[in-house]
């Protein structure tokens, strides 16, 4: 028996890990055109930035970086996710968006046209695969994306704005034990397997509520590799609840049915419950209150660092070890060339760069 499926209303953040977060700030912001709307440290290891981005901090979709210069490139697999994807209203919008890219020299691969979707993919300065899909509602065939010319884009436009997640692609083995997983511990469904178009042999698991019937993508197969978090990868995938007393529910399930996990945690600007599923990805489930005005104006989001009042009356030790990293963390913007985009870009064995 699965609990309420409307307790999990989709996508929370996506945290990944950046090597240096001033050439992160300059791709994000400048490039993707998203704003940075908190700048922090990581509360498990204060001497390091933990950085946020939404394009409107009020729906919750941020995706969030740990700035840790001294680990090792990830790797793509099994504990440590794919890629993700945000999402655009139009096909119209992603040819513009390949315009834009190019504009900016960031390669991109497709126009893409599957499952009922065109999909435009990319890499970041760290590696990580950015995916800007749309649905494909007029049918355009894979001939016709093929033959579309992306027209000259010099600057980002009011329709191009990537307001919203599509999905998120963690990495299993076994998508039976996921749907099992997802149902008992979070009430959430599963879609039937479609084949994976871009790996012979693998799949793809919808995971999602009523609303949202794939807000997670699982990229399965019984070959899949083992991953490790490192630079360029994400770290954890955070899904949303309305509320703490929801929030509860959800720890009393994964309490009850014996899910390991870390208890509720308050992040200060919202309160947290981490967990992992059967193949080691870090999931969350975190709340949309207080969010990330309660500490500065909306109009300043982002501009300065900022800290939880447990770790204020540290500011200035934080401060001069940031100061200190920095000098020896020298910032290359823009970079002289950018990773390339896997081909095809959603098979399941990826090398960050």
């Amino acid at each position: 028996m699965t609990q309420d499926a409307s307790l999990i209303q989709g996508l929370h953040h996506i945290t990944l890990v950046t090597s240096n977060q001033e050439v992160n700030r300059r791709f994000y912001t400048e490039v993707l055109g998203l704003r940075r709307v908190k700048l922090s440290v990581n509360q498990d290891d204060v001497y390091h930035r933990h950085l946020f981005y939404a394009d409107d901090p009020a729906k919750g979709n941020a995706i969030t970086f740990f700035e840790w210069p001294d680990l090792p490139r990830g790797i793509i697999g099994l504990g440590s996710p794919h890629h993700l994807s945000y999402e655009v209203s139009s096909v119209d919008r992603l040819s513009k968006w390949r315009g834009w890219l190019a504009h900016n020299h960031v390669p991109s691969e497709g126009l893409y046209s599957r499952d009922g979707r065109v999909s435009l993919y990319m890499r970041d300065p760290d590696g990580v695969t950015i995916e800007i899909a749309a649905r494909n509602e007029e049918g355009a065939s894979q001939d016709y994306l093929s033959e579309l010319k992306a027209p000259v884009v010099r600057e980002l436009s009011a329709d191009m704005k990537l307001s919203s997640f599509n999905h998120a692609s963690p990495v299993t083995r076994d998508p039976e034990a996921i749907s099992r997983f997802m149902g008992k511990a979070l009430g959430l469904n599963a879609t039937p397997l479609t084949p994976n178009p871009d790996e012979k042999g693998s799949s793809i698991l919808g995971i999602g509520n009523t609303d949202r019937t794939d807000f997670l993508r699982y990229l399965a197969g019984k070959d899949a590799p083992r991953g490790y978090v490192g630079i360029g990868n994400i770290h954890h995938i955070a899904m949303a609840v309305e509320s703490d007393e929801e929030q509860l529910k959800v720890l009393r399930t994964l309490d009850r049915i014996g899910i390991g996990n870390s208890g509720i945690i308050d992040r200060f600007w919202f309160h947290s419950l981490y967990f992992r599923d059967p193949d080691g990805n870090l999931l969350e489930v975190a709340t949309k209150n207080p969010g990330y005005t309660v500490d500065e104006p909306k109009a300043t989001l982002g501009s300065k660092l900022v800290l939880p009042s447990w770790l204020e009356p540290r500011r200035s030790e934080i401060q001069g070890v940031l100061d200190a990293a920095d000098k020896a963390n020298p910032v290359a913007w823009p970079p002289s060339e950018y990773p390339s985009v896997p081909r095809p870009p959603e098979k399941l064995s990826v090398e960050i760069a």
